[in-house]
C-alpha cells in the first residue's frame, strides 16, 4: 500500500511541471511554527514580559490580551513594518488608551523599563499611542485619506500630545492591524447601536474592512511610508471597499457556511454564490477556501487548486483570518491540505477518510487515507 502510495505521489510529480505540495513565505511559516524569534531577535524576552504581566488573564473579544497583542505583532511584521511599529503593535495597549480601560503598566513609573526592552523609538510610540484620543486620529485620517501631522490632547492631563506624521502612519498601521485581529459580528452589532448583542454572537466575520481600507489608502497618500513597504492589502493600499460591498459579500458567505439545520450537500449554486462573495470583497481569503473544498467534492481539481491557492495568497497577504470561528494557523494548514489534495486528484468520502487528511506535502504522508471507517 505504502508502495502504490510512493508510485502515485511519483508520477503526478513527473506529470506536474511543479512538485506536490505549497510553500508560504518564510514569515508566514514563522508564524505557523512559533519561531517568533525569526520575526525579531527580541521576540522571547519581549514575550516573556507580556507572560509575566496580566496580558494572558484579560479577556479580549475572541482570546486573551496576549493573544491579541501577539497576532497584532506579527501581522505587523508579516507585512514588513517598522520593527518599531511591530513593536507599538505588541505593546499598543500597555498603558491603556482612550478605548480601553485595563492597562499592564504604569506610565508613570514603567516607561524606562519597557523603553530598555524594546527600544526608546518604540516605547515613545507606545506612549503617545495610549495617551492621544485614537477616535480623533481615526476620523482625521477616515475624512481625509491621508496622514499628516497632527495633535491630540493627552487623556489624563489634558495636555497637548504632538504626533509626527511617521507617528500617525505607525498608529494607523497598528489600528489596521488591530482591528482586523480582533473583529467579528459582535462589534459590528454594538457598532450598529445593538449593546444588548451576547457575546461572542454568531460569530460571523466583521463590518470594519471598509473603513480599514480608508486607513490604508491613506497610509499610501500619505508619502510616509515607502511604496515598497505598504501593507501588502487591499491591493498594495491603493483599492476602497464599498461599505455595501462588503456587507453583501460577508452575507453571501454566511449563506453558504452558517446555514441552520441538517447538512446540505453543496452544488453549483454555492459556488456561485462564493464566486459573487469574491467579487464583492476580493481582499477575504475564505469564500475562495470553502469554494475550493466543495469543487474537491465534485471532482473539479484544477479550478478547487486555483481557488485554494487563491485564498492562500490572501491569507498571507493579511497574516491573519477573517472567519474567525477557526485560528489564522488552523485556516492556512486547511487551506495548504486542499491544494495538496488538489494536486493529487482525490478527495475522500467517507468519515475516516476526511479525519485522516492532514498533509500538506508528500514528505508528511504516511500512507493513504483511511477508507475504512465510514460512521
Amino acid at each position: 500500500m505504502l508502495f502504490l502510495l510512493r508510485r502515485r505521489l511519483s508520477t503526478m510529480t513527473a506529470a506536474s511541471s511543479r512538485p506536490l505540495g505549497v510553500g508560504v513565505p518564510p514569515k508566514i511559516e514563522a508564524i505557523l511554527r512559533g519561531a517568533y524569534g525569526e520575526l525579531d531577535p527580541a521576540a522571547p524576552s519581549m514575550l516573556d514580559k507580556l507572560h509575566d504581566s496580566s496580558a494572558p488573564l484579560i479577556w479580549h473579544k475572541h482570546g486573551s490580551f496576549l493573544d491579541h497583542l501577539r497576532d497584532v505583532w506579527v501581522m505587523l511584521c508579516a507585512w514588513e513594518q517598522p520593527q518599531s511599529w511591530c513593536r507599538l503593535g505588541l505593546f499598543h495597549s500597555a498603558y491603556s488608551n482612550s478605548f480601553v480601560s485595563m492597562n499592564l503598566y504604569d506610565a508613570t513609573k514603567d516607561r524606562s523599563n519597557l523603553a530598555s526592552l524594546v527600544g526608546p523609538e518604540a516605547e515613545t510610540l507606545v506612549y503617545k499611542f495610549c495617551v492621544i484620543n485614537r477616535q480623533q486620529l481615526e476620523d482625521e485620517v477616515e475624512a481625509e485619506l491621508t496622514i499628516r501631522d497632527t495633535t491630540s490632547t493627552h487623556i489624563h492631563t489634558g495636555e497637548r500630545v504632538e504626533l509626527s506624521s511617521v507617528e500617525a502612519a505607525a498608529c494607523v498601521a497598528e489600528t489596521i492591524a488591530d482591528q482586523m485581529d480582533q473583529s467579528l459580528s459582535w462589534q459590528s452589532d454594538l457598532e450598529a447601536g445593538h449593546t444588548a448583542s451576547l457575546w461572542p454572537g454568531l460569530y460571523m466575520p466583521t463590518l470594519r474592512m471598509s473603513k480599514l481600507s480608508k486607513f490604508a489608502n491613506a497610509l499610501r497618500n500619505g508619502g510616509v511610508v515607502p511604496a515598497d513597504t505598504l501593507p501588502p492589502i487591499f491591493d498594495s493600499c491603493s483599492t476602497l471597499l464599498d461599505a455595501q460591498n462588503e456587507r453583501q459579500a460577508r452575507d453571501l458567505y454566511w449563506r453558504v457556511v452558517g446555514r441552520p439545520g441538517d447538512v446540505k450537500v453543496a452544488d453549483d449554486d454555492d459556488v456561485a454564490t462564493l464566486c459573487d462573495a469574491s467579487a464583492l470583497n476580493p481582499f477575504v481569503a475564505e469564500p475562495h477556501v470553502v469554494r475550493a473544498q466543495i469543487l474537491l467534492q465534485m471532482g473539479r481539481f484544477e479550478e478547487a487548486e486555483h481557488a485554494a491557492r487563491k485564498g492562500l495568497d490572501i491569507f498571507c497577504d493579511w497574516a491573519t483570518q477573517w472567519d474567525k470561528r477557526m485560528p489564522f494557523v488552523a485556516w492556512v494548514a486547511w487551506t495548504r491540505c486542499l491544494v495538496f489534495q488538489a494536486q493529487l486528484r482525490e478527495w475522500p468520502t467517507t468519515h475516516g477518510g476526511l479525519e485522516s487528511l492532514g498533509a500538506v506535502d508528500p514528505s508528511m504522508r504516511f500512507r493513504p487515507l483511511n477508507k475504512d471507517r465510514l460512521g
